[in-house]
């Protein structure tokens, strides 16, 4: 027997482990997977830095462990369903203890670094988010004996599992600067989503809201207000702005570098400085910019054509924009700027939302539908999108695999995947 191998021994090496581990994912949720360190942690554990090198080989073998053991923590949050015999009751409880895990410190934490690890760790970053969306299949076996006793529409359990799972944490908007509800306000919400997966939107459809057109009607190019006069032609502020962006995408923006910029566009950092005021106020430019650009997106709506139909195509063209290289990485870079920018980055999400809610709005008015609100909106966005699951992959789906996607989409937000409420839709009976 090696020395490894006596109790004793295994048990030192266990709560070494588990301390080294604690000390990580405290270490990786304040600073951040890029910023964080071997010493860091080392100094947080209370122990040597070959201490930790003994059980993990790196920082990246060090961050992959601490992610994963707090997902296993947090499974045992959502291992079970326990049917009390209503499947409403079941899945609001499932969904209820799902944000409860999703919302807890540090998971949310090392889900956010996660995403933000996906820009240098993309191998990595895939891998861990592979292993969450495992988490679902708890779900999926229940979800699979709901359809098999034809209580169900006939759809893949574990798709249509991580589709609720997204709906009930509203996919990426608590990443994005959005502060998370508070406990008694997390029901409402699991409701709504729960309602809408069953049922579709014809059923809880509300009057228009205000905020989707307030939101594009305001919508405005960023402006330089440094009470300088511009002495930058509009071919070299653009060649800035260029530059700026692709340095915060590459480094973000505590490890951006403005004399890098400078260096990139032969702008001086005097002049960039008398222009912005300093590196934030030319952050805030560039997202300034990148939210502008977003309301001016304008989706093909074919309103003759049949809504199921009419629906899945503006899915597709949904999805096909959050799929743009530059959009992924966007939402990374703001993902980790949400603590700096929050207004930004939530305006960056609310403003997607908008654009897509705007097209959704002519398609169904066309067709008698109600108006979608905001929620409603906000629920077709993050379906159609498929919520945060490909902010963190290296390959995203191909062309079969975004229609599948699309057509999912229109099914579940137009009629829900109850059989109840399919019957109802085939009789005529929900306009």
């Amino acid at each position: 027997m090696s020395d490894n191998d006596r109790p004793e021994v295994a048990s030192r090496l266990a709560e070494s482990r588990a301390q080294i581990l604690r000390a990580a994912s405290s270490v990786f949720l304040d600073a951040g997977f890029e910023r964080s360190s071997i010493d860091q942690v080392a100094a947080a554990a209370r122990m040597s830095k070959q201490s930790i090198y003994d059980q993990f080989p790196s920082k990246i073998a060090l961050f992959e462990a601490a992610v994963r053991s707090e997902l296993e923590a947090g499974q045992s949050n959502i291992d079970t369903i326990e049917p009390t015999g209503d499947r409403e009751e079941t899945l609001l409880a499932y969904g209820l203890r799902l944000f409860d895990g999703f919302a807890d410190p540090t998971n949310f934490g090392l889900f956010r670094a996660n995403i933000v690890a996906a820009n240098h760790l993309p191998e990595l970053a895939d891998e861990l988010h592979e292993h969450r969306l495992g988490l679902s299949r708890t779900l999926a076996d229940y979800l699979d004996a709901l359809i098999r006793d034809g209580v169900l529409a006939d759809v893949d359990p574990l798709s249509a599992s991580i589709r609720f799972g997204g709906l009930s944490v509203e996919g990426s908007r608590y990443f994005l600067g959005m502060p998370l509800p508070r406990q008694e306000d997390r029901a409402t919400l699991v409701a709504r989503a729960l309602d809408l997966f069953l049922h579709g939107y014809a059923r809880q459809a509300d009057a228009h809201g205000p905020a989707i057109d307030a939101l594009l009607d305001q919508a405005a190019p960023p402006v330089i207000d440094s009470g300088v006069a511009l002495r930058l032609s509009a071919e070299k502020l653009q060649k800035l702005i260029d530059a700026a962006m692709a340095e915060f995408q590459e480094h973000g923006y505590s490890g951006a570098n403005v004399d890098r910029i400078a260096a990139a566009t032969h702008i001086s950092k005097a002049t960039i400085y008398r222009q912005f005021g300093n590196k934030e106020g030319l952050f805030r430019h560039v997202i300034e910019g990148e939210i502008y650009a977003s309301s001016l997106c304008d989706f093909e709506c074919d309103t003759g054509e049949e809504l199921d139909e009419a629906v899945t195509k503006l899915a597709r063209q949904v999805l096909d924009w959050h799929l743009q290289p530059s959009n992924i990485r966007m939402h990374r870079l703001l993902v980790q700027g949400s603590a700096l920018v929050p207004d930004l980055a939530r305006r960056f999400h609310d403003m997607r939302v908008a654009v897509v809610g705007r097209a959704l709005d002519r398609l169904l008015s066309a067709h008698g539908w109600p108006r979608p609100d905001e929620a409603a909106a906000r629920s077709f966005y993050l379906l159609a999108t498929f919520a945060v699951r490909f902010l963190t992959v290296r390959q995203p789906p191909g062309p079969v695999q975004r229609d599948l996607h699309s057509r999912e989409t229109a099914r579940l937000f137009l009629h829900g995947l109850s059989v109840e409420q399919a019957w109802r839709i085939s009789e005529g009976t929900i306009s």
